[in-house]
Order: structure tokens, then C-alpha cells, then sequence
């Protein structure tokens, strides 16, 4: 059936049918615009303006790595440096797609950190671009208000997922796994299927839950698109490659990234799938889960968008796997869930434009005077959606709050890791405090990546125990640090050495060992 529009007088009117999805993608001509000059494509643009955000919001906001990032941020400088060995063993799962990052920016020095960061960043800025354009380009049917009225609230439902801010504040990966769901999905719908393709092996090398979609995807596209059976073979092979290989050179077990994913049960309680199926279900807020299933609904029932229905079955059988993995042993954090929560908030754009524009035609029917009513319906359309964010406000408090506290929090975490590199340098640095090969670190257990990288040394040189004589870096027990690391009973002294803010240096030594020449400080 052709779509249909009220025209001034408030009669229905069918209107030319709708090209098939992919040769022309509804909504804003932006999203179809292709040039030969590369800078000119919106893609390009969009890549080039988020990249330079980023890089901006590295000068005037706090920009410190989070425990995870410092880790790939260490294994990168560990496979350029040859003074270092390539140890994986200690430290957090390992993912190969920010270790390929970081690898390359070890080559610049101190400079490594930060650049992680701009490049995390980076890809937060681009996942909320291409929720806006996917939002816009499945509502840009029912007219541009109503593209415009989808793309902000798809921004402003990622944005307002729980944890967003803190994800981009603080250099983790997943604001570009949201970027791989987006972009993913953009270049599916604009046919351009050997970029969704490498788009989907980025995010596999992220997220092992990638897989069963790109295997899919990739067997399709090895019938469907011949000429791209090279690409999908390789895309294929750089998943076993990039996961397994390099954990098994650097701790000698390939598996290393399930086998910690396992060890860690993510508190879920007696009843895992339940508190999986929870935390996918609280990572959007309530009106955008409820925004999303009235656009489904809606779709099954009225419209049947084959596009619309599609997005919402990836998004449960991304949560499907999710829980499979649970099942399997794996913890469920809400960040697994992230893929998901950002299909969903798109269709909330949907929703919301899809229920503005019927809103507004009421408006224009119920007008007497013909001329001005599509202006009317435009205008009454742009109220109602106002209206439903407005409404919406009061349920997103909570992640509103979490996204506020984010700036200070950074703004302390940069503060502690200051302290800590002048609590380094008050000690000698690294000859200070491993003055010999057998010489031994702790530090609080979530400072202990980043300590590494400022000492130039493994991560099994630096522990999250005092194990054994050695100098122990103390810092304050918080959400930022960790709790400061167990000392062994087999050790003693605990002499202060230095401090510096919130750190101290304790020296320990051996029971009845007054002195010993491989303790530093």
C-alpha cells in the first residue's frame, strides 16, 4: 500500500510509492549525498568533525584511562618497546581491536594515553552521529520534522544509557562497540556491504558477541556478493587470529580472554538469566523502552516496515546471545548489552516522531482554513515530541545524575594519578624502585595498570597483593582506586618511604631483614 499524507484540507491522500529501502534512503538528502571528493561525503565529515571533538575535549576536559584502557595502553608499549617483554597474563581480558590502537600509539610516546582516550572518544561521538541517522532515515518518511524529531531523541537516549558518559570520560572501549552497532547498521541500509562488513569485524574484535552476526552476515554475503569472498575470509580469519594468538605468545594460554570473563561471575546472583535479562532491560530508561515498542508495534500492526521489524529482532537476539553466554558462565555486565540499548533507543526516535506526526495531523484536519495547516501540523507535531522528552525527564533523574557526576569524578581521578606520578618520582622512579630484575611492586588494585605504565614495566611487576618484599603504594580505598593491596603475613616492616597527596610508599622486607638491596626506595 503507498504511503499516505493529510494534505490542507485534512484529506488522505496517497502519494507516489516509496523507492525500495536501500536505493534511496528516506528522510534528509544528507544521508544519500556521495561525492567524489572524499572530505565531501557525509560519512567522511562525520568521521573528521567527531575525530577533532574528541581531540578538543582531550584540552578542555579531565582525560585519564580507566583500568582496562591503561592495560591495552601497557600491551601496546610492551609489543613496540624491545626492552619489554609481551606478558598478558596479569591485568583485564584481553581485546585485540584497542590493542591494535594502542600498539601504534606507543610509537608516539606519553603521548599514548591521551590518544586512546580521543579515540574512544572519538567513537562515542560517532555512535550518537549514526543514531541520528538511522533514527532520521526510517522516520524521514513521514516528513522532515519528523526525521529531525527521531534523530534527537536516539541521541538522546544513547547518551542517557546508563553509563555513557563515564564510558567516554574515562577511555573505555564501548563507545566504539556502540559506534561498530551503528555504523554497522548505516552501511547495511545504504547497500554498502563491504564497509558494514569490516565495520562487523571491528566489532567482533571487540566484543565476542559480534560473532554469530558476523558469520551470518559474512556467509550471505559469500553467496550473495562473490566479489567479496576474499574479504569475508579474511574478516573471518582475523577473528581467531587476533583473539587467541596473542594471548598465547604473551602468557602462553590462547584462551585467556573466557577464561577471565569466566572467573569474574558478575555478581548476578542466584539467578543469573534473571539478572541478565534485568540489566538489559534497565540499561535505557523506561520511555525509551516503551517509546520502542509502541514504533514496533506499531509497525507489525499498521505499516509492516520490514527495516523497523528487523532492528527490533536484532535487538532481542543481541540480548539472546548475551544471556546464552550467561548461561555458558559468562558475567552479563550491562555494558554486553550496549548493542542492543542503542537499537532500542533508535526505535524510540521512531516511535516518538511516528506518534508527533499523527498528533499533528489531527491538528491540520481539525483546521478550518486550509493554507497554514501543514504549517500548523508541522508546528503541533514539534510540541507533542517536546512534550513526550519533557514527560520522559522525570524517569531518566537517575541516569541524568550519573551522567552530571562524571566530569568531578574524571576531574579526581586525574587529580589521584598526578599524585601517584609524583609519589613515583619521589622514590627514584623506576631504578628507585626496582633496583633489581627480582625487585617487586603493589599498589591498589585498580591503580595497578596505570602504575605499570608509569614505573615502564609488566603487569605482573606490579601487584594487587604485597606478596612478597617490596614498595607498596597506598592509596585511598574509592571507586576509582580500589581497595590498597592485602599485605602478606610473611612480610614485615611497612616503613613510610614517601608521600605525596593521598599516596603513601610503604618499604617491606623480610622478618628479621633490616635491610634488602632489591627493595627499592
Amino acid at each position: 500500500m503507498p504511503p499516505r499524507e493529510a494534505d490542507a484540507r485534512g484529506q488522505v491522500l496517497d502519494l507516489p510509492p516509496e523507492r525500495p529501502p536501500g536505493h534511496e534512503p528516506p528522510g534528509p538528502p544528507v544521508h544519500t549525498a556521495r561525492s567524489s571528493a572524499p572530505l565531501r561525503s557525509p560519512v567522511a565529515t562525520a568521521i573528521v568533525a567527531c575525530v577533532a571533538l574528541a581531540a578538543l575535549s582531550a584540552v578542555v576536559l579531565p582525560t585519564v584511562p580507566s583500568y582496562d584502557p591503561w592495560a591495552w595502553i601497557v600491551w601496546g608499549r610492551e609489543i613496540v618497546d624491545p626492552h619489554l617483554s609481551f606478558a598478558t597474563s596479569d591485568g583485564p581480558s584481553w581485546k585485540p581491536l584497542p590493542v591494535i590502537f594502542t600498539t601504534v600509539f606507543a610509537l608516539f610516546g606519553g603521548a599514548a594515553p591521551t590518544l586512546w582516550v580521543i579515540t574512544a572518544r572519538a567513537g562515542g561521538l560517532l555512535a550518537l552521529v549514526g543514531a541520528w541517522r538511522l533514527a532520521a532515515r526510517l522516520a524521514g518518511r513521514f516528513g522532515r520534522p519528523a526525521a529531525s524529531i527521531a534523530g534527537v531523541v536516539a541521541v538522546l537516549g544513547v547518551a542517557l544509557t546508563q553509563d555513557f558518559f563515564y564510558y567516554m570520560f574515562r577511555g573505555t572501549s564501548e563507545p566504539i562497540v556502540l559506534a561498530t552497532a551503528m555504523w554497522s547498521l548505516d552501511r547495511l541500509l545504504e547497500r554498502r556491504h563491504a564497509q558494514a562488513f569490516l565495520v562487523m569485524v571491528a566489532g567482533g574484535l571487540l566484543r565476542p558477541e559480534w560473532w554469530p552476526f558476523l558469520g551470518l552476515y559474512g556467509l550471505w554475503l559469500w553467496f550473495k556478493e562473490p566479489r567479496l569472498r576474499a574479504l569475508v575470509l579474511v574478516g573471518f580469519a582475523a577473528q581467531p587470529f587476533f583473539w587467541f594468538v596473542p594471548p598465547w605468545v604473551g602468557s602462553g594460554q590462547p584462551f585467556l580472554a573466557a577464561i577471565h570473563a569466566q572467573e569474574y561471575n558478575g555478581d548476578l546472583g542466584a539467578h543469573p538469566v534473571l539478572t541478565a535479562l534485568r540489566r538489559a532491560i534497565d540499561l535505557p530508561t523506561l520511555p525509551v523502552m516503551f517509546a520502542a515498542a509502541v514504533a514496533v508495534a506499531w509497525t507489525a500492526v499498521r505499516e509492516r516496515d520490514r527495516t523497523v521489524l528487523a532492528l527490533g529482532a536484532a535487538a532481542v537476539a543481541w540480548i539472546a546471545v548475551v544471556v546464552v553466554m550467561v548461561i555458558d558462565g559468562y558475567p552479563g555486565l550491562e555494558r554486553f548489552f550496549l548493542p542492543a540499548a542503542a537499537v532500542i533507543c533508535v526505535l524510540a526516535g521512531v516511535g516518538v516522531a511516528r506518534a508527533a506526526v499523527v498528533a499533528g495531523g489531527h491538528v491540520a484536519a481539525a483546521l478550518a482554513r486550509p493554507e497554514g495547516s501543514r504549517r500548523a501540523a508541522q508546528i503541533a507535531a514539534l510540541a507533542v515530541a517536546a512534550a513526550l522528552i519533557a514527560i520522559a525527564i522525570p524517569f531518566a533523574s537517575g541516569h541524568i545524575a550519573t551522567a552530571r557526576a562524571q566530569k568531578p569524578t574524571a576531574d579526581r581521578a586525574v587529580k589521584i594519578l598526578d599524585q601517584l606520578s609524583a609519589a613515583v618520582k619521589a622514590v627514584g622512579g623506576h631504578h628507585g624502585v626496582y633496583p633489581c630484575r627480582s625487585s617487586f611492586a603493589a599498589v591498589n588494585h585498580s591503580a595497578q595498570t596505570a602504575l605499570a605504565w608509569k614505573l615502564r614495566v609488566t603487569l605482573g611487576r606490579v601487584g594487587t597483593t604485597m606478596r612478597q618484599p617490596g614498595l607498596d603504594f597506598v592509596g585511598p580505598d574509592n571507586s576509582i582506586d580500589g581497595g590498597p593491596a592485602p599485605v602478606s603475613r610473611r612480610l614485615a616492616g611497612g616503613e613510610l618511604v614517601a608521600q605525596v597527596g593521598v599516596w603513601r610508599v610503604l618499604r617491606y622486607t623480610r622478618p628479621g631483614q633490616s635491610a634488602d638491596p632489591c627493595v627499592g626506595g
